[in-house]
Parts: C-alpha cells; structure tokens; sequence
C-alpha cells in the first residue's frame, strides 16, 4: 500500500504544477506555455509505454540467465501438459 500511496502523491504532485504551468500561474515563457506544457502528459505516457517496453523485451532477453526460474516454468508447462492429456483421457 505504501508503494502505492507514494506513486498516487507523486502523480498529484505533477499533475497539480501541470495545472498550475496550464494555467498561467507559474512563470513560463509564452512559446512553453502555449506550444511545449500542454504535450508534456502525453510526452509521459509515451515516454512510460517505451520504458515498459524496453524492460518487458530486457527482461524476455536474459531470461535464460535465470536457470532456476527457466527450470521451474519448464516443470510447470509439463505439469500443465500432463494433466491436460489426463483430463482428455477421462
């Protein structure tokens, strides 16, 4: 819960000097303001997705380096298998 709380603070933190940046309560100069601020939470969600995906497609790359855990999900699939093929057979 703490990760969580601390995650939803920092975004209310952000978004309110967002607010604060859009609305014209903090000094920008008139070309951030009006072109660069407003593209700043899809910059975010852009810049969020690229992350995601470079750590998902990292994480797939060295998985292989984590000979426990590949070992382990290869007894499971066969496990899976296993009883699949038991369950056909009733």
């Amino acid at each position: 819960m703490a990760r969580a709380h601390q995650a939803a603070t920092t975004f209310a933190i952000a978004g309110g000097i967002w607010l604060l940046g859009l609305l014209g309560i903090l000094p920008l100069s008139e070309t951030v303001q009006s072109e660069v601020w407003p593209a700043l939470p899809l910059v975010a969600l852009v810049s969020l997705g690229a992350y995601a995906f470079i750590n998902i497609g990292y994480n797939l790359l060295v998985f292989r380096e984590c000979p426990e855990a590949f070992q382990e999900l290869m007894q499971e699939i066969q496990e899976a298998k296993d009883d699949l093929r038991a369950k056909n057979g009733e």
